[in-house]
């Protein structure tokens, strides 16, 4: 089974929580109850979000969290990376020279794992937290993208 991890998951709503004003500061602990997730998962997230640059972390009094991008430049697949690392459905496509296997010499589907894997990488890239965020959406989207993508198919 391929499967998103707790945390991505977690991120994915924490900052689809933070898209609904990208202008406030939010606390952890505030993030935390509206989530209902525990402040150190919050903590953990938003510390890996920081680093990546897409929060930012403000001091003071009435600091907290604030998003740095907008929701319509952030992507699953971005947020999954920065949680993750990156997708690799097989070893094979794993990146680095220390992930391949022991029959990557004589394996006839690495080349279609590579694809497929590419594929499942763009889709994820696709969707932005701001369609993540306003479902209704993102599916009207959808449904528009598949219906002119039948269309087009017919067509030819």
């Amino acid at each position: 089974m391929i499967k998103l991890s707790r945390m991505a998951d977690y991120a994915i709503l924490l900052v689809c929580k933070m898209s609904g004003d990208e202008k406030k500061v939010y606390s952890a602990h505030d993030l935390s109850i509206q989530t209902k997730l525990k402040i150190t998962t919050v903590s953990k997230i938003l510390t890996k979000l920081t680093k990546a640059n897409v929060t930012a972390s403000i001091r003071g009094v009435s600091g907290g969290y604030k998003l740095v991008k907008q929701a319509e430049d952030i992507s699953l697949g971005n947020i999954i990376d920065i949680i993750d690392g990156k997708i690799a459905l097989t070893v094979c496509v794993e990146e680095g020279e220390d992930h391949n296997c022991n029959l990557v010499s004589m394996c006839p589907s690495k080349s279609n794992w590579q694809i497929i894997n590419n594929k499942v990488r763009e889709a994820l890239n696709s969707v932005s937290i701001e369609e993540m965020a306003n479902p209704f959406t993102a599916n009207f989207q959808y449904k528009k993208d598949m219906k002119n993508s039948l269309i087009n198919k017919r067509m030819d």
